[in-house]
């Protein structure tokens, strides 16, 4: 299951998350600030050589985890803006939510386990297909058949 996507950040949402997100940071024990510091300090390093380069980049990308989309969520409110008054927090938001439903989306299909080769019976087939539909007639609140 990928547990990963990638996000492009722009100078000053790298900026954002490195003001807003600590190091020491966990989530149920695991540290998730520190990674997710490094990639951003990677990012506005990027940007810093290539400021005054010809055309620099509006956007570079990083690879996030669920984890670290999650720390995100937590730490930057919607409304926060950059001390020039820009606001940052949502559009970066918006795509921390983009990159965790992406990651549950591949969870989902995976779990689905649809077709691993080309060469499958019709025995197979059906197989799947019932698969398909029991996954589709479960209810959506797991909770609801408790």
């Amino acid at each position: 299951m990928s547990s990963e996507a990638t996000i492009h950040l722009t100078h000053l949402e790298a900026w954002l998350l490195d003001d807003m997100v600590r190091h020491t940071w966990t989530d149920e024990s695991r540290p998730i600030g520190k990674g997710l510091l490094l990639k951003a300090i990677a990012v506005i390093r990027e940007f810093e050589e290539r400021t005054h380069q010809p055309n620099p980049p509006a956007m570079l990308p990083i690879v996030v985890t669920e984890d670290e989309c999650w720390a995100i969520d937590y730490h930057i409110r919607r409304g926060l803006k950059d001390s020039d008054g820009r606001p940052v927090g949502k559009e970066l938001l918006l795509k921390a939510f983009d990159a965790l439903l992406t990651i549950c989306n591949a969870g989902a299909t995976q779990s689905l386990k649809l077709i691993d080769s080309a060469e499958e019976d019709e025995e197979g087939r059906q197989r799947r297909l019932r698969r398909l539909a029991e996954f589709l007639d479960q209810p959506d609140d797991q909770s609801a058949s408790n």
